[in-house]
């Protein structure tokens, strides 16, 4: 009997020091703060210059993380204790070098409810307050085509500088790769130029290279971060920008390293109102068929506006209402009834070829299918028949009179 016992308070150590263990490990490794968020991040609170600093289970000013919460592996919830005083901080994940926070003051318990239930202090978490933008300290430049790609002329206001718009002729963005990279290299930076408009006091000359750190969507709005290549200062050197997907020709632009000063491109400290340059000429080196110059409409393409002259065809299309994007195709080099095309867009930096196949023009109709865009200007690579897609089902594409049309 006396063995039974023994045997039996054995097992219950054993199963009492599991438990501590079991504890120790979650208190311990249960909050383990993910790579991506550790580091020195830059931002500006309450118009103060603060560093941020996380490491495995700590944030700097807040404490030791005890309690975390995932959603989605970009949203995190934590709750952050240093000496009885209780944090909730959510971190959002923007980018590998921008990271947003909102978070709730100071609350404290009694010893009796220490530590709180993560419930207990994020019930107060006002999700509507201002975000706080962070700043990786050692960023990794990321591709701009998801921010910007294409050149603009843009005219300009700053409301804290002057009134009215300063437009000049030779205000300029350029978001281009570098001229002899390969296609799809990553281009990771763009310039503004800005000019001086005359009798416009606050208007300056000057030109600025600035660094992608990335870009994000909320709701409608695309927000991307960048840095200065040429400053130094931290204040100075971090800016965020504003494009709306149904008014993209407006672009909002912080003046402080703030994200949360941009609500809409209308009510920015300033903002830039963008027109696209077409940024490159390609010298025709074939011409069409005569009966196929006029007006037309493509019906897969939005009921997209199509003119066609002797060497160029330009197609207009509107993707929402008072939105436009136009493309040109310069006919390069015709073999029976397959035309090899460049293709330029109005706001791109780099050309591509795609090959067009017409059956000939019945009344008023052409039908014709277009292969897959290419970097070569090569007819018989871009214009052999394995590049048209559907080749099996020899699917055509309608272009109609316009005239005809209406």
């Amino acid at each position: 009997m006396e063995s039974f016992w023994k045997k039996l308070i054995f097992c219950w150590t054993i199963i009492q020091g599991g438990i501590i263990i079991a504890g120790l490990i979650e208190l311990s490794f249960g909050c383990d703060i993910p790579t991506k968020i550790r580091g020195a991040w830059y931002s500006r609170e309450n118009n103060i210059d603060t560093v941020t600093r996380f490491d495995a289970s700590t944030m700097s000013g807040r404490g030791r993380c005890i309690y975390k919460k995932e959603e989605y592996l970009v949203n995190y919830t934590f709750l952050f204790e240093q000496d009885n005083c209780y944090h909730c901080v959510r971190i959002m994940v923007r980018t590998i070098n921008i990271l947003e926070k909102i978070e709730t003051g100071c609350i404290n318990f009694p010893n009796q409810i220490r530590p709180p239930k993560m419930e207990q202090v994020c019930g107060s978490l006002n999700p509507s307050q201002n975000l706080i933008t962070f700043f990786a300290e050692t960023f990794s430049p990321v591709n701009c085509r998801p921010s910007l790609e294409g050149v603009w002329h843009f005219a300009y206001q700053n409301r804290f500088r002057f009134t009215g718009e300063c437009n000049h002729p030779d205000a300029y963005i350029q978001s281009c790769q570098t001229p002899g990279t390969q296609f799809l290299i990553t281009n990771q930076k763009f310039n503004i130029t800005y000019r001086a408009c005359e009798g416009m006091t606050g208007t300056f000359d000057g030109s600025v290279e600035y660094s992608c750190l990335g870009a994000w969507f909320v709701g409608k709005n695309l927000f991307f971060a960048v840095a200065n290549t040429k400053e130094s200062r931290r204040d100075e050197k971090y800016r965020c920008f504003l494009r709306n997907r149904d008014d993209d020709l407006f672009i909002a632009a912080s003046i402080t390293a703030e994200c949360n000063t941009l609500k809409g491109t209308e009510s920015a400290p300033e903002r830039l109102r963008i027109t696209p340059v077409k940024a490159e000429v390609v010298t025709p080196g074939c011409k069409f068929p005569e009966s196929y110059s006029g007006e037309w409409v493509n019906t897969a393409n939005l009921d997209a506006d199509v003119i066609i002259n002797s060497t160029h065809i330009v197609e207009t299309w509107y993707p929402d209402e008072g939105r436009w994007r136009k493309t040109t195709y310069v006919c390069r080099e015709t073999r029976g009834s397959r035309y090899l095309m460049a293709r330029l867009t109005v706001d791109g930096c780099q050309k591509d070829f795609i090959c067009f196949d017409f059956v000939p023009k019945h009344q008023n109709i052409i039908r014709f299918r277009k292969s897959l865009a290419m970097i070569k200007d090569d007819f018989s690579t871009v214009c052999s028949w394995v590049q048209f897609p559907n080749r099996n089902e020899w699917k055509y594409d309608l272009l109609l009179g316009k005239l005809s049309y209406i």
